[in-house]
């Protein structure tokens, strides 16, 4: 059967259910090796409003902001725009003034090492905090890390595993400070449900009412926490 998007169907002896992905304009679905044609036919059909919408959502954020790490350019940090100031310093350094982000450079004023400041600088500040908020919502749900992991990912901000090892985006540090709570409180919901269960968003609700709102904003705003 024909489409209007590109699909990818993929078949393995390790499946033993179906598994449907939306990424980068292409739909991915993976199927255990009985599936006939006739029911993946079947599957897409079923799942075509679905699908036509995640195509459309991905294709609107989608775009890709051309850094140049210069004055007056803009960069988020919980949620706020704060345009870029650089200043020649005798060492380097960031610091907040207002809606300003100053960088001090120590000569070196290129582009790539503006950059890599302002990176290590972010990191710093999400650890900071991630590692805080996550301490205080660990004795508020009753539950216990065993490890955090810092990283960059391209398809999640957080993740818990079976080991109760939580993995962090750092450049969540840039979203709105109610979207970063959800997150934490989504990953260490993980400890009780390692699932996305019913039970599991109830305990969410639990400790975060408007969840769904952080959850929206988190799925439309992603692109846009870049550095």
């Amino acid at each position: 059967m024909k489409y209007n998007f590109n699909i990818s169907i993929k078949r393995t002896n390790r499946l033993k259910t179906v598994s449907l992905k939306v990424k980068n304009q292409e739909v991915v679905l993976s199927v255990p090796k009985f599936v006939t044609d006739s029911e993946i036919d079947n599957i897409i059909e079923r799942k075509i409003n679905w699908i036509r919408n995640k195509l459309a959502i991905e294709k609107t954020n989608r775009f890709n902001i051309k850094r140049k790490y210069e004055n007056g350019e803009k960069f988020l940090y919980f949620g706020s725009e704060y345009s870029l100031k650089i200043k020649h310093s005798n060492s380097d350094n960031v610091y907040l003034d207002n809606n300003i982000m100053i960088v001090e450079v120590n000569n070196n004023s290129k582009a790539v090492h503006i950059r890599n400041i302002l990176n290590n600088w972010y990191i710093a500040e999400s650890k900071k905090y991630l590692i805080k908020t996550t301490n205080y919502y660990e004795v508020l749900i009753g539950v216990s890390v065993n490890k955090l992991i810092f990283g960059k990912y391209k398809s999640k901000w957080g993740s818990c595993n079976s080991k109760k090892t939580i993995s962090y985006d750092w450049r969540i540090i840039m979203a709105p400070l109610e979207v970063i709570h959800y997150l934490i409180i989504h990953e260490l919901c993980h400890i009780k449900h390692l699932n996305h269960s019913n039970d599991f968003w109830k305990t969410v609700e639990k400790y975060m009412a408007n969840y769904k709102l952080q959850k929206k904003w988190l799925k439309t705003n992603s692109s846009k926490l870049i550095l």
